[in-house]
């Protein structure tokens, strides 16, 4: 009995040394991040502080993650605010798993979900940036967290910072209260009092904006990227999803559906508010194709449900597969871009259809986000330095 306990404290010792020390490797490795966002965020907070004013990062602004990054690169610099957001990536995956399970404990099969995730570059990658993404996730997921789990208050403080953060996530979470409201059939106080919390908390962190805008709500907008036109949003929709699930694992994620579709469609209706959630999710991101971290929660729940029905053998393809992603990687068409500078916005106005193999995601993410850093810098002045290096900004 000693022996099996002494095996189990070295386990879980282990598996946090293991996870501390690939936390400390990818902030090092991360610098100030590839976020289109990122940089906008921190000089907002730095505005605020120094200059005395207020100006969103991007139309409505993320006032929460403005504050909160903005505080941390300006006194504790890039590693801090990318270790934070690995630790939030992390506690995200460990909070969504365990919103669906009755057991608490850590176990094997909680690590092979977070291996699962980790294994996606882009999710993964995206995720481990100093921005919104992995904030907004984080807050979300410990608010569905504190809902599951019937800390009704609680979770409405962390939906509210969750919406504070990235305001696409209120979508999300009014419809999972919605949800419950219309398969309960009946008015429960409590989730209209989650409601009524989680709104006025939302509009506190957003009001500075409408002030901003004299209470026109025509700022609320499309945040960057293409025009809204059906037809040239279709391309970049279907080609990032492709690309955010995997090049290799979107098409095993296919065939598994089609290879147990009837086991899968039987099961089906005990994923309803998550299948809703990934198509909402989906529907944000067609009219919104700009960053691939958009479609992190429609990821990650589809894991969930593949974990949940799928056997553990056909999972470990799937993780070997995004690894293979990693290192090599190919293309089936050669873009043709508007703009060709190192600092100019990255956008495919044409494609041929050309199939090529090329590096894996990892290096081609390292170039982009070397040059991304580098352009952003400019914007900094005096304290450009220390944004190159990932130094603090005070």
């Amino acid at each position: 009995m000693i022996y099996l306990l002494n095996y189990f404290n070295k386990k879980k010792i282990s598996l946090i040394l293991l996870f501390t020390l690939l936390g400390i490797v990818v902030s090092i490795y991360k610098g100030y991040g590839d976020d289109l966002d990122s940089y906008a965020m921190i000089l907002t907070f730095i505005r605020i502080l120094e200059e005395g004013y207020y100006l969103p990062s991007r139309f409505y602004g993320y006032p929460f993650g403005e504050l909160f990054y903005g505080f941390l690169a300006y006194h504790f610099g890039s590693f801090i605010s990318s270790f934070l957001s690995y630790l939030m990536f992390l506690s995200s995956l460990i909070l969504i798993i365990k919103s669906y399970l009755k057991n608490l404990i850590f176990d094997d099969k909680n690590l092979i979900f977070i291996l699962l995730c980790f294994s996606n570059p882009i999710l993964f990658l995206d995720n481990t940036n100093p921005s919104d993404a992995p904030l907004s996730l984080f807050l979300f997921s410990l608010g569905l967290f504190l809902y599951k789990k019937k800390l009704l208050i609680y979770a409405g403080i962390f939906f509210a910072l969750t919406i504070a953060t990235r305001a696409n996530y209120g979508l999300f979470v009014y419809t999972i209260i919605l949800y419950d409201i219309f398969s309960k059939k009946k008015i429960d106080l409590k989730i209209i009092e989650l409601l009524v919390l989680c709104t006025l908390i939302t509009f506190l962190f957003y009001f500075p904006a409408f002030i901003l805008n004299k209470f026109d709500i025509s700022f609320i907008s499309n945040p960057g990227g293409p025009e809204i036109q059906f037809m040239s949003l279709l391309p970049r929709f279907f080609y990032k999803t492709f690309l955010s699930y995997g090049i290799y694992s979107s098409i095993l994620i296919f065939l598994i559906y089609i290879l147990n579709f009837n086991y899968i469609n039987k099961k089906i209706l005990k994923y309803k508010l998550e299948f809703i959630l990934i198509f909402l999710n989906l529907i944000t991101f067609l009219f919104i194709p700009t960053k691939t971290s958009i479609l992190s929660l429609a990821i990650i729940l589809t894991y969930l449900i593949i974990f949940e029905l799928i056997k553990k053998k056909i999972i470990f393809f799937l993780i070997i597969s995004n690894f293979i992603f990693y290192i090599i990687s190919y293309d089936i068409f050669d873009f043709k871009y508007k703009y060709t500078g190192k600092c100019d916005p990255i956008e495919a106005i044409g494609a041929n259809f050309k199939f090529k193999l090329k590096d894996g995601y990892f290096l081609k993410r390292t170039k982009q986000m070397k040059n991304k850093i580098e352009c952003d810098s400019e914007g900094f002045g005096d304290k450009a330095e220390n944004y190159l290096n990932g130094e603090k900004l005070k």
